[in-house]
């Protein structure tokens, strides 16, 4: 084999590989590490409204330590995707020296009435705010339909002047709206937004002069409505 120039040709051109794959191994062991390259900065991003800023800095003080290749980007995402008014977050690595955290929260619609938030995709989360929510009432994982018709319904009211103070979605998938003058607006299991326009229609002209007596509006009929109104005693005073 010694007198094979062919034979020693290729035995050389693979010792010189594996010489050159040490040696960057070296390289990346010792880079990786070194004290060198040391995360110098963690930029925190994103429009955040509700977000405990302290709590966000301990997780990236606890997971963003020792050099810049070393920071464990993967845990910190976990991290920060656990908190309750995260929806999305991406870590990544910015060199030499920093690390981005791009955060995206939660927006919150409406309270829900079994507890916790729910947010504009209709994901029920537990955390609380001082601003004044609807509330809706469903059942478990209708979120995202009731958030659909809150918008459908809210616009149809927008032009009245008139806002909805809860959205009830019943076991037996009835639609009912609560208004800001608290009348409720009965719209059934069917054509239900088709139903909040008629009422909506009705409102200016036959409805609003009896606001302050009536208890409810019935839209579930074909060719009308129904009203009913309240005790005499429950009514504001002239």
């Amino acid at each position: 084999m010694w007198d094979d120039a062919t034979a020693m040709g290729r035995l050389t051109r693979w010792l010189m590989v594996l010489m050159v794959l040490l040696l960057i191994g070296t390289g990346v062991a010792w880079v990786y590490n070194s004290d060198h390259f040391p995360v110098k900065q963690v930029a925190i991003q994103g429009k955040l409204k509700y977000s405990d800023g302290k709590e966000l800095q301990n997780i990236a003080q606890q997971y963003m330590r020792g050099n810049i290749f070393r920071a464990d980007v993967h845990g910190a995402g976990e991290a920060f995707q656990k908190l309750a008014w995260t929806d999305s977050v991406l870590v990544r690595r910015r060199l030499p020296d920093t690390v981005e955290i791009i955060l995206e929260e939660r927006i919150p619609l409406a309270r829900w009435q079994s507890g916790g938030l729910l947010d504009t995709k209709g994901n029920v989360f537990q955390a609380e705010v001082e601003e004044n929510l609807p509330l809706f009432s469903g059942e478990p994982n209708t979120g995202k339909d009731m958030v659909r018709h809150y918008r459908e319904f809210a616009d149809i009211l927008d032009s009245l002047g008139l806002t909805i103070n809860k959205l009830i979605y019943t076991p037996r998938s009835a639609w009912q709206v609560v208004l800001d003058n608290g009348i409720t607006v009965r719209l059934g299991r069917e054509n239900e937004t088709q139903r909040l326009r008629h009422f909506a229609e009705a409102w200016p002209a036959l409805l609003e002069k009896q606001r302050d007596s009536l208890l409810y509006v019935d839209m579930r009929y074909k060719d009308g409505f129904s009203v009913r109104h309240k005790p005499t005693s429950d009514r504001p005073s002239e």
